[in-house]
């Protein structure tokens, strides 16, 4: 999954790295200096923005943006919810978040602009709804996750498990300290 926002840093980055070596053509030294920074920024910027998305894999999803990558496993995952935040040149945007055990990782690489306050866009619908499939998808096969229901005691059982929880709560030990 990626955004249109993808495409675009792409170009720009493309731009700014084939600005480089022109700015230094025939030049003094330091346009050689520059000229080849510009160039070195430009690929970074193209080559990190090539790879930006989240991908979804049997472990988890791994997030890939333009300053980091992350992966995190769906077990620690707890749900998904559009959330707004900033992004790195401090616009409002409305982006998927994972709600874990320990925190919320937002996928800042899946963020829209957000003009209006109150609403989220549809494109972020459709993101958030996939994730919440996918990650439905790994508790229906995950025994790790508690997705397996448990096994409906009933009778005999039922009263062993009863006696057990009991015995713990009591502190003892021994069969005599719960009548039968």
């Amino acid at each position: 999954m990626h955004t249109r926002w993808r495409w675009f840093l792409f170009g720009l980055g493309t731009a700014v790295a084939a600005i480089g070596p022109l700015a230094a053509k025939d030049g003094p030294w330091y346009a050689y200096v520059f000229g080849g920074l510009w160039f070195l920024m430009g690929a970074t910027v193209a080559w990190r923005t090539f790879a930006m998305g989240t991908k979804l894999t049997a472990e988890g999803l791994t997030s890939h943006g333009l300053d980091h990558q992350t992966t995190v496993e769906w077990c620690d995952v707890q749900g998904f919810e559009p959330k707004r935040s900033r992004n790195l040149i401090f616009f409002h945007t409305i982006t998927p978040a994972a709600q874990l055990r320990r925190g919320t990782h937002v996928l800042t690489e899946l963020s829209l602009l957000s003009i209006k306050k109150d609403s989220v866009p549809e494109r972020t619908a459709k993101h958030v709804t996939e994730l919440r499939q996918a990650l439905e998808r790994h508790r229906g096969k995950c025994p790790e996750c508690g997705a397996q229901p448990k096994v409906l005691v009933t009778g005999q059982g039922m009263v062993a498990r009863l006696r057990s929880r009991l015995r713990s709560l009591l502190g003892g030990n021994s069969d005599q300290s719960i009548a039968r």
